[in-house]
């Protein structure tokens, strides 16, 4: 495969746990063999029903995945269309069978137990209130258990929008694609991780989310 992206292949590798490698017009990534199965999943056998532009697959196999290049600029921090283009997505796929697929993430299903056990014995402890959420959730499950399931992208931030053209819009990197509420892409969105910082107007990404969804949802939920 490395032989398809030529002689000198461009090192795209930046925040994300796979390599990137480019060349000839095409992408290569290299990672965890679970990481990759899902992405070529979400790109190729479900990319005929995710309604947001994606990168086109073009092969795949154990631990790799290869990607026609497309051309383009990450989305600045501001540029809210990327969040927005997954309103459609995330209804479209609310309650739908397919999103119990093996292949995608269940954070908030069959992998919570496992997540929550490795996080108890994380050192040095979570400061209040998060180490009493983290030994009884239920709160927090209890609210997320009554929003309904629906196919997530996962690691939603604006650096995974490319921009190309007066209107186009690439979702890439759908590594973490999985099942659960809408609800966890506006928080990847909005609040951030520890590896890309949050919104700096969260009511205002939060109001262009809300205003591209054809069914009405209540804010806080």
């Amino acid at each position: 495969m490395l032989a398809r992206l030529g002689s000198a292949p461009e090192e795209l590798t930046g925040l994300g746990p796979s390599r990137l490698l480019r060349g000839n017009g095409l992408v290569a990534k290299f990672g965890w063999e679970e990481r990759a199965a899902r992405e070529a999943f979400v790109l190729g056998e479900a990319s005929a029903l995710v309604p947001v532009d994606t990168p086109p697959l073009v092969d795949a196999g154990s631990g790799w995945i290869l990607l026609e290049a497309v051309e383009g600029e990450p989305a600045v921090a501001d540029d809210v269309r990327g969040l927005a283009r997954l309103a459609p997505m995330h209804e479209l796929f609310v309650d739908a069978t397919g999103v119990n697929d093996p292949r995608f993430r269940d954070v908030f299903g069959r992998e919570r137990d496992g997540l929550l056990a490795a996080a108890r014995v994380v050192t040095p402890a979570l400061p209040e209130p998060l180490s009493s959420l983290l030994a009884d959730p239920s709160p927090l499950t209890a609210i997320v258990g009554a929003e309904p399931r629906t196919l997530v992208h996962g690691d939603c931030w604006h650096g995974n929008v490319l921009v190309h053209g007066p209107a186009g819009l690439t979702w890439l990197d759908w590594e973490e694609a999985g099942a659960g509420p809408a609800a966890f892409d506006l928080a990847r969105w909005i609040h951030g991780s520890p590896r890309f910082p949050g919104s700096s107007s969260p009511e205002g990404d939060l109001g262009a989310y809300v205003a591209a969804r054809e069914v009405a949802v209540h804010p806080r939920g």
